[in-house]
């Protein structure tokens, strides 16, 4: 048994565990599956019942902007519609199984040529491992890549990957659950970003073009570091944007947010200012 080595391991998954729900969890997360399975990035995909895609985390080794530059084209492109999540997706739901999958892709399998060359050439990349699974309702993915500075993975990695499956999987839900925006009385009821964006039109407050971006993109159900890959920004960066809308709608949540949205939506007759 190498115990230091074992030592090591357990505490990268402990301070996995400690970034849970905020922005150091992809990082964290990559720095304790790198050593063994020497991967350059790390990504998070989340489907919702149309298939459309939202990235929900990225995060690459050294601090680099490659996994959040990729995420982007990925999920804003269409591209994604030739990924090979999309079928295993329609097979299982289909078949009526639920039970997580290990899915390979390999660039020598990608047959279009704009998903290969714009997501995999241009980044580098030349093979992924994907834990998919059914969390709360929606198809979700945790993607793990090497470049071409390693090389494809072998047999033993795909085993060690498959054998953390559960582990990842169970992480990946309570980070995502954190990050969920709920009012009081539970989750958020969420709407389409052009939706949220006339809502919060009808405010009376003057809230700035980012401001009201970060609001629309919370309302539609982002995460603080969804809004920030969707937006170009750092996760940090929305928390700011966001706390100062908060505070010229004198608000305090998305839930509260939400509410203010659907009152001003009212005609002004029922909002008693006629």
């Amino acid at each position: 048994m190498n115990r230091p080595a074992d030592a090591a391991d357990a505490a990268a998954l402990a301070r996995v565990v400690d970034r849970l729900g905020d922005e150091g969890f992809g990082p964290a997360l990559l720095a304790w599956l790198a050593p063994t399975l020497r991967i350059a990035h790390v990504t998070a995909f989340r489907f919702d019942a149309t298939l459309q895609v939202r990235v929900v985390m990225t995060a690459s080794t050294d601090g680099s902007a490659i996994a959040t530059q990729s995420a982007r084209v990925y999920g804003g492109s269409g591209l994604y519609r030739h990924d090979r999540l999309l079928d295993t997706m329609r097979q299982r739901a289909s078949a009526g199984d639920e039970a997580p999958a290990i899915v390979r892709l390999r660039r020598a399998d990608i047959a279009d040529a704009a998903y290969g060359e714009q997501l995999w050439d241009r980044f580098g990349l030349v093979d992924r491992l994907s834990a998919l699974a059914l969390l709360d309702g929606h198809w979700t993915a945790l993607n793990v890549y090497r470049d071409a500075s390693v090389g494809a993975f072998a047999a033993r990695d795909a085993q060690r990957f498959a054998g953390r499956c559960a582990l990842l999987l169970a992480l990946l839900r309570r980070h995502l659950a954190a990050l969920r925006p709920a009012a009081a009385g539970g989750t958020v009821p969420r709407v389409a970003p052009e939706t949220a964006a006339a809502l919060l039109g009808q405010l009376p407050v003057r809230l700035s073009p980012r401001e009201r971006e970060v609001c629309a993109l919370t309302l539609a159900g982002h995460s603080r570091e969804g809004v920030g890959l969707a937006l170009g920004i750092a996760a940090s960066s929305v928390a700011t944007l966001r706390e100062r809308a908060y505070r010229k709608l004198q608000i305090h949540s998305a839930g509260e947010l939400f509410a203010l949205c659907l009152q001003h939506a009212r005609p002004a007759s029922e909002r008693g200012e006629l």
